[in-house]
């Protein structure tokens, strides 16, 4: 019998996270839910899929990134893809982000992103068709003027994926970002509280709607999967055609 392939996927207990484990699960991995603090969430997610284990740690701490390797070592033994979804949303002009908040975005965002994949490299070059997909951001392409921090380190993301897809092809591992654009998660939820800034954020978008957390993990899925399996180092966006008009 063959043995089946395992996924991880960080901050995987709500938003695009969550779609991404679900999209994963149908396509027959073993699926590893990290979560942070939403233990119920994450919970409720593995009763409604058919094979996976959770993982907890705070990626912004490295012992916590060490920690969560080796429970998928226990857990699962092998892995096969991670996905690099876990993130934290920074609002607000230059001058008005604190130290701690830029320190935890970049802990977060970028600097644990790094970490997770300096700890899970190891076992995906044991796969012998490992996948790494990050998470990144139109924010990282096209900046914008509230969200500095956010956009650096969403375009760090965009920087190590082309690296690492460079340093990984040797070991047939391909590594991508996703570049979502406005997705109705509970991030985005302060930006779009208001039904006017929701209206506008709409009209900037040429499909005319925003997007959802299984837009995003149908990607995922596809550079997960054998279809992609010439592809690297690239990021996909994935905004309804937002970025055309920036």
């Amino acid at each position: 019998m063959t043995e089946k392939s395992v996924a991880v996927v960080t901050g995987g207990g709500t938003g695009i996270g969550a779609a991404c484990v679900r999209a994963l699960s149908a396509a027959g991995f073993r699926v590893g839910i990290h979560y942070r603090s939403s233990r119920a969430g994450a919970e409720a997610l593995l009763g409604a899929i058919s094979d996976g284990f959770l993982l907890c740690g705070d990626l912004a701490n490295v012992e916590d990134a060490e920690k969560m390797l080796q429970q998928v070592k226990t857990e699962a033994g092998r892995l096969d893809v991670l996905v690099n979804n876990a993130g934290t949303g920074t609002i607000g002009y230059m001058e008005q982000i604190s130290d701690s908040e830029i320190d935890r975005a970049f802990g977060v965002n970028l600097t644990g992103v790094m970490r997770v994949t300096r700890a899970c490299v190891p076992y995906l070059k044991k796969s012998g068709r490992g996948r790494i997909i990050n998470m990144s951001s139109v924010e990282g392409i096209r900046g914008s003027a509230f969200l500095p921090v956010y956009c650096v380190t969403k375009s760090g993301v965009i920087g190590l994926t082309m690296a690492n897809a460079m340093e990984l092809a040797k070991f047939k591992i391909t590594v991508n970002a996703i570049c979502p654009g406005p997705i109705e998660t509970d991030m985005l939820a302060p930006l779009i509280s208001s039904d006017e800034f929701r209206q506008k954020m709409v009209k900037s978008v040429p499909l005319k709607r925003l997007g959802k957390p299984e837009d995003i993990a149908g990607a995922a899925l596809f550079l997960a999967s054998e279809d992609s399996s010439f592809i690297t180092g690239h990021s996909l966006v994935v905004d309804g055609g937002m970025t055309i008009r920036n």
